[in-house]
């Protein structure tokens, strides 16, 4: 099945078994988990010469995962998530300041 962001959004929301009042910082330190794992993945490319793009898209999916409950906790979605982004790095591209780093540049 393909998915729209909305529906994507909607069907995270129904997965999410964690406490209402623990929810937010549960799925935070998921996030921080799958990254890792990403991490994980591509350090085994450096080191072992061994690469899966399948495994990665898995892991990075992981990551879509807890990026979207994190966005429908905060009262968001993942298109108002998408759409901020887009827009920031186009402005930092119009700016010439895409490289660098801090969150205002």
């Amino acid at each position: 099945m393909k998915y729209t962001m909305k529906i994507y959004s909607q069907e995270v929301e129904k997965l999410i078994i964690t406490e209402p009042k623990n929810r937010l910082i549960e799925n935070v330190l998921g996030l921080g988990e799958e990254s890792g794992e990403v991490l994980g993945k591509i350090k085994k490319l450096i080191r072992d010469k061994t690469f899966s793009k399948g495994e990665i898209i898995k892991e990075l999916g992981d990551c879509l995962y807890y990026v979207t409950a994190i966005a429908n906790a905060l009262g968001s979605n993942l298109q108002e998530v998408a759409d901020e982004n887009m827009a920031k790095l186009k402005d930092r591209k119009k700016r010439n300041v895409v490289q660098g780093s801090g969150d205002n540049r």
